[in-house]
């Protein structure tokens, strides 16, 4: 059960744009603070935000680097309680250099909105390590998860490798990722895109929102990807001709 709690968290990680951020407010004298942002993760399972230094968990963030991020997906009806969400713990510190310059790229691929940001010289990418991870999957299905347990090995492509993979299926096989959004998402969309790669899964782009596919096996090398989508496509090919 351990071992799907930590699939199932991290696939709802995955699935989710934004979060509400709690960070320790400087102003009201230790008070949590709540905001909502959008966030990447990676392969790796850190989390990445791109703030402005005038928000105010930026200045929080400035003066003390605990923080947590809460994501869910909102019921359409029913009990809310009744539904997954995952609260992931940890320490926040910006980063700079081509590493910045690296996941700013990534997370405007995700959010082609931010690239307007860019424009403004006082947002930050940030960098979220995870210390605990709680994980409530419905009544009876709560666990914690130890930092060890959630930090994985990094992507064993580079980022160079992963922009190449974007863009070869972006150019030659679009039809494939049309067939797999409409499996996994019941999604209908003739031009989607891919906009993100991690180990265990990769993101499609349609119609203003990013839509998480998860693999069916982790990914340890570059060609597994490949297979990985190959496999997919066949079994939403297979799907829709039934």
């Amino acid at each position: 059960m351990r071992t799907q709690a930590l699939t199932d968290a991290k696939a709802l990680l995955r699935g989710c744009e934004t979060g509400v951020i709690s960070t320790i407010s400087h102003n009201l004298r230790g008070y949590p603070f709540g905001s909502v942002s959008p966030f990447i993760s990676c392969s790796e399972g850190k989390l990445y935000f791109y703030i402005s230094d005038i928000a105010q968990h930026a200045k929080n963030l400035e003066k003390d680097s605990r923080m947590s991020l809460t994501v869910f997906h909102q019921a359409e009806e029913g009990d809310q309680n009744a539904h997954g969400r995952v609260t992931v713990v940890g320490d926040a510190s910006p980063i700079k250099g081509d590493k910045a310059k690296q996941i700013l790229e990534q997370y405007v691929l995700r959010f082609p909105e931010a690239e307007t940001y860019k424009q403004a010289h006082d947002f930050k990418i940030w960098q979220m390590d995870i210390v605990r991870v709680r994980y409530i999957g419905g009544f009876g299905k709560i666990f914690w998860l130890e930092q060890e347990e959630w930090n994985a090995p990094a992507s064993p492509w580079d980022f160079e490798a992963e922009t190449g993979m974007i863009a070869h299926m972006n150019e030659d096989h679009q039809d494939a990722m049309v067939l797999i959004l409409a499996h996994h998402h019941t999604v209908q969309d003739e031009a989607p895109t891919m906009t993100g790669v991690v180990t265990d899964g990769f993101y499609i782009r349609s119609q203003d929102k990013n839509y998480y596919v998860p693999f069916e096996n982790v990914c340890t090398k570059h060609e597994d990807v490949r297979m990985e989508l190959v496999r997919l496509t066949n079994r939403a090919r297979k799907s829709q001709a039934a």
